[in-house]
């Protein structure tokens, strides 16, 4: 499994987190285990999202996917976002 750190500017939270939401079936399908979504704190037009992925295959292929582009900028995304893949070595 593969964890990741995503994050970028946004017009509007709510409206980005309304896309993001209807984009579930497509990052269950890119092989999207689990995930959690918030904002940066003091900074609610930074939206981030923590993902847990089955494979660094899978999460290579979603972010390359041209449906993931069209649904960021329809959904207000302001800048390519930073994306941090995490290496889980432990978990309590």
């Amino acid at each position: 499994m593969v964890k990741t750190l995503m994050y970028h500017k946004v017009q509007d939270f709510e409206k980005w987190k309304a896309a993001f939401d209807g984009f579930i079936e497509v990052r269950k399908k890119s092989g999207e285990i689990d995930f959690s979504a918030g904002t940066l704190q003091n900074e609610p037009n930074t939206a981030y999202v923590i993902n847990t992925w089955g494979s660094i295959e899978q999460l290579e292929a979603f972010l390359g996917a041209d449906d993931l582009k069209e649904a960021m900028g329809a959904a207000g995304v302001l800048e390519a976002p930073t994306i941090i893949i995490l290496n889980e070595v432990d978990k309590g």
